[in-house]
C-alpha cells in the first residue's frame, strides 16, 4: 500500500465542515463508500482507504496501486478541504491545488515547499517520482490498512495507541 497525507491549511474548515467537503470532493470524482471501515471505490473500481476525515488533525489515503482516478480523488480531496498533501509526516514539501490559499497548520518557522498542482496529471506525474508509487501493481495487502499502520507514531497520534 501506498500513503500519503493530508496537512490542513490555516483556511482549511473544522469538524463537521471537513467531513462533509470530503463526502462533497467523493462525489465529484465518481467516488462511493463501500460500506467496509475507511474504503472508497473510485470510477476504475480501484479503492482508496481513507482515514482520519473526521478528524481536525491530519488525514492519510491509502492506495494499493497509482491510476488516474486515485490521482483525481486525491486532487478533488485537495480542493475542496484546502489541504496539502505530504508524502510523508515529517515532509517539507507541500502540494496544494491550484488556487487554494492559508499556509499548513503549525508550519510556522518551519521551511517548507509550496507546489502548486494544476491538474491530476502533474499530481499523478509527482506522486510516480515516488519509491514504488509508478507501479501499476501495488504490493499484496494482507491486513486492512488500519492494522498494518497499528502501532506506528504517526498512527497511534492519528487514532491513540492500540489497545
Amino acid at each position: 500500500m501506498f500513503t500519503v497525507y493530508f496537512h490542513h491549511a490555516t483556511t482549511t474548515p473544522s469538524q463537521p465542515g471537513l467531513s462533509q467537503l470530503v463526502e462533497a470532493a467523493l462525489i465529484d470524482c465518481g467516488a462511493e463508500r463501500t460500506g467496509l471501515e475507511a474504503e472508497i471505490r473510485l470510477s476504475d473500481n480501484a479503492l482508496l482507504y481513507l482515514f482520519g476525515e473526521d478528524e481536525d488533525g491530519l488525514m492519510l489515503a491509502e492506495y494499493a496501486a497509482l491510476t488516474p482516478a486515485v490521482a483525481n480523488a486525491l486532487q478533488a480531496i485537495l480542493r475542496r478541504t484546502n489541504s496539502f498533501l505530504l508524502d510523508a509526516p515529517e515532509s517539507s514539501t507541500f502540494l496544494r491545488a491550484a488556487g487554494c490559499v492559508g499556509e499548513p497548520r503549525g508550519a510556522s518557522g518551519l521551511e517548507v515547499e509550496l507546489l502548486e498542482i494544476e491538474t491530476e496529471d502533474t499530481l499523478m506525474a509527482l506522486l510516480q517520482e515516488l519509491p514504488d508509487n509508478g507501479s501499476s501493481v501495488g504490493p499484496t495487502l494482507t491486513t486492512s490498512p488500519r492494522e498494518a499502520k497499528r502501532g506506528s507514531p504517526f498512527m497511534d497520534f492519528l487514532f491513540g495507541k492500540p489497545g
